[in-house]
């Protein structure tokens, strides 16, 4: 009798079709939760890089702390500590200053109170170095906050006015049109965030 292979040829086909289809469904789910999840790995560097850069500033522009000693991280959320502080003070007001950051979710101090290390750190040249460019920024940051204030004044010639600034004492040089102006203008300055002392170079020098 002659047997008829056709069907099972045909099943046997459709089975194989069936199997590839799957593995290559399969495949293609791995690859998109692969794609997927390293995305979301993605996001979560972004993210905790982003959230590094505002603590280390936070951290580089508070006055009471030498943020030179302490060493940061931020990993899924989590802002790690480490490094050398002067007092329990300092550790926790780092700690402080890490949970005010909007972002991250939990503050892991490790920071020790180690005077002697604390100021080995604070005399080394890099450190030095990192306090000249703190200075630096500082300075440029007040500079161009008081020029701000003036030039959004109306009653201040603020192209007129030269703003320099040096560790919170600022110098207003340059010309006004009245002793009013010259009056707001250091008053202007004298209340800008930052400033400790205000040093009045400015000359009266009325329209003609």
């Amino acid at each position: 009798m002659h047997k008829n292979y056709t069907l099972p040829l045909i099943i046997a086909a459709g089975m194989f079709g069936v199997t590839a289809a799957s593995s290559v469904a399969i495949a293609a789910d791995s690859d998109m939760a692969s794609t997927e999840k390293q995305g979301k790995e993605n996001q979560s560097a972004i993210r905790d890089a982003w959230l590094h850069g505002k603590l280390e500033s936070a951290l580089l522009f508070n006055e009471h702390l030498n943020s030179f000693n302490i060493d940061t991280k931020v990993q899924n959320g989590t802002a790690h500590l480490s490094g050398a502080v002067e007092s329990d003070i300092d550790r926790d007001l780092a700690g402080e200053i890490a949970k005010s950051i909007k972002g991250v979710t939990k503050v892991e101090n490790k920071l020790v109170v180690d005077k002697a290390k604390a100021a080995m750190t604070k005399n080394d040249d890099a450190t030095k170095e990192r306090q000249g460019f703190k200075r630096t920024v500082m300075n440029a940051t007040l500079t161009a906050r008081i020029k701000s204030q003036l030039l959004a004044n109306g009653n201040t010639g603020g192209m007129a006015i030269n703003v320099d600034s040096k560790q919170g004492a600022v110098t207003l040089s340059g010309t006004v049109v009245s002793s009013e102006e010259k009056d707001l203008a250091l008053k202007l300055a004298e209340n800008t965030r930052g400033a400790t002392s205000v040093t009045d170079r400015l000359v009266v020098k009325p329209a003609s």
